[in-house]
């Protein structure tokens, strides 16, 4: 089967602008530590948001992967979208009580333009057997959720709506492993795919670097935001090499392991965003900074490498390769801890093992360019 690599369109590079702002949204839930920690209610409500965020991200970028023509009526229904979703993103608030009926209601009307669509595509094929019709089962699923949670918040019964939100969260990540379906995996562009990931993790990076720019004082000058600067920088390098240079795009693929790899991408790079925040704050706990730190670069270059299912025939990630990575991150964490006050050995711990991760994929794919 021959493929064909689908164009992305400018109006999904502007939906991609409003999902990040909604990202950049998150940081209010976990920017004001206390005790120079942050609590851990305020973590875990940033990474269920984020995931809900994310998950409605994909809803409509896997519709335009498979369906998308993007005909005055699918114009329609993301510009409905957009507006949704910055309604939500500007509820995004530590005062749950205050964020959740207008953030629920958003989601819906996200969810539910993304299923008209399907539902305009499956009643031109006349049949629910297919991807669309799978689609449109799981949203629904979801949609009631939603719908549930909203009724909950108008009758006062407040302590479900999380609950519900969670699940939402987790219905919608598990129930594409159960209900398949007739599903054609041809209806899948996984180069497309592989863009839209590409321009949104490349979007987080661009905005990891704006929330960092505060480090550099023209007043003050040290090497700090230098090290700061060479860290997110070594890490986007890896990424580019892993996924970008070493995947083969061309192929046929449902791409599971692409989609959800690219939640803790994204989620790991704000946090690493956030560790440096918390530091740059003054108010900071150097055992839980670390920590996040160590935490998030794990996250990070685990879920890159989730993806070498994907490489091209003449790559093999090896043994010899696993344990360099290994050995980088031993000595990274090592600098980290041994000097758990320092700010510098901090820094140059993490840069150690985003700098060493980096040249491990460079030489690999050196490799494979002199093959």
């Amino acid at each position: 089967m021959e493929i064909t690599k689908k164009p992305v369109e400018l109006i999904e590079l502007f939906y991609d602008l409003i999902f990040v702002y909604a990202i950049s949204q998150l940081t209010g839930l976990i920017n004001e530590p206390i005790g120079g920690i942050i609590p851990p209610y305020n973590l875990f409500a940033y990474l269920i948001t984020c995931f809900v965020i994310l998950q409605a991200w994909l809803y409509f970028t896997n519709y335009v992967n498979r369906y998308g023509r993007w005909r005055w009526y699918e114009y329609v229904f993301v510009c409905i979208n957009m507006i949704a979703v910055i309604y939500m993103a500007n509820t995004i608030s530590l005062d749950w009580n205050a964020m959740y009926f207008t953030f629920d209601i958003s989601m819906l009307i996200i969810l539910l333009t993304v299923e008209a669509m399907y539902a305009v595509h499956a009643y031109k094929e006349k049949s629910l057997k297919g991807a669309a019709g799978n689609s449109i089962t799981i949203l629904s699923i979801v949609c009631v959720i939603y719908v549930i949670a909203i009724l909950c918040s108008f009758f006062g019964l407040h302590q479900y709506v999380l609950v519900l939100n969670v699940l939402a969260v987790l219905t919608g990540a598990f129930l594409p492993f159960f209900i398949r379906g007739n599903f054609n995996k041809n209806i899948i562009n996984f180069p497309h795919l592989v863009e839209r990931f590409e321009l949104l993790t490349i979007i987080t990076f661009g905005e990891a670097i704006v929330g960092l720019t505060h480090f550099f004082d023209v007043a003050n000058f040290n090497f700090i935001p230098i090290l700061v600067f060479f860290i997110v920088l070594t890490m986007f390098g890896a990424y580019v090499i892993q996924i970008h240079r070493l995947m083969e795009h061309m192929r046929v693929e449902r791409a599971l392991r692409l989609m959800f790899s690219h939640y803790f991408i994204i989620i790991s790079i704000n946090l690493v965003t956030v560790a440096f925040e918390l530091i740059h704050s003054g108010e900071v706990n150097h055992y839980f900074v670390s920590a996040l730190m160590i935490f998030s670069l794990i996250v990070f270059y685990v879920s890159i490498m989730a993806n070498r299912e994907y490489y091209r025939q003449n790559i093999k990630l090896n043994k010899n390769d696993i344990l360099k990575m290994i050995i980088v991150f031993v000595v990274g964490i090592a600098i980290i801890s041994i000097f758990i006050s320092n700010l510098y050995a901090f820094l140059i711990g993490s840069l150690c093992i985003t700098f060493g991760n980096f040249l491990v994929l460079l030489k690999k794919y050196k490799g494979c360019l002199s093959e």
